[in-house]
């Protein structure tokens, strides 16, 4: 087991050990100074942009969840006053389960005492009967419904929102147009931990 254990501890100490890097751009710029300020201005717009369709979005997810949980939760309480009517009758089978096999118990015992006590053919086989039905009984026990899962309005907005997308790929739309005014991105990484 400690020999198992050696290899998983080198291998953390291996990788906790292992630079750390950060990925930066470095921005190479071109001569025409006009075009990068027009790349700056369509990147600020597509930024602003971004943010009010990302800010919209979450506001109209507020409304698609209340739609949404309207329908579920008339579905839920459907299906909650089912399973109350279903848990009144297993209630009622339950009691009448205690009954009988509280019934076939005591039969049971009386006929034990008897087959046991006068050795009567008789009794000794409906002991052995009513053992079997005690034994059928136990195995078909009524089982109680399941209730529904609850509904909860903040796990459908949580979904809802998780559509919303605050990424539109402006600084990419910006790497290309500072590209294309004759600059230089370069991509370079840099060692931030654990460096040698």
């Amino acid at each position: 087991m400690i020999f198992r254990a050696v290899p998983a501890v080198i291998l953390l100490f291996i990788l906790s050990c292992s630079p750390k890097y950060r990925i930066e751009k470095i921005y190479h710029p071109p001569t025409d100074r006009e075009c990068v300020n027009k790349c700056q201005k369509e990147f600020e717009q597509c930024g602003n942009t971004c943010q009010k369709n990302y800010n919209d979005c979450l506001k109209e997810s507020i409304n698609k969840a209340k739609k949404i949980y309207s329908l579920i939760e008339k579905d839920y309480n459907l299906k909650l006053n089912k399973y109350y009517r279903e848990y009144e009758l297993y209630q009622k089978r339950l009691n009448d389960y205690k009954k009988e096999i509280q019934q076939l118990k005591d039969d049971y015992r009386f006929y034990e005492k008897i087959c046991a006590k006068y050795k009567d053919k008789e009794a000794c086989y409906k002991k052995e009967k009513i053992k079997k039905q005690i034994k059928y009984y136990q195995s078909n026990k009524p089982s109680p419904p399941v209730k529904p899962p609850e509904v909860s309005f903040e796990n459908i907005l949580k979904k809802e929102r998780e559509i919303c997308s605050c990424d539109c790929g402006c600084k990419e739309i910006y790497d290309a147009c500072y590209q294309s005014c004759g600059g230089r991105v370069e991509i370079q990484r840099i060692c931030v931990e654990n460096c040698d």
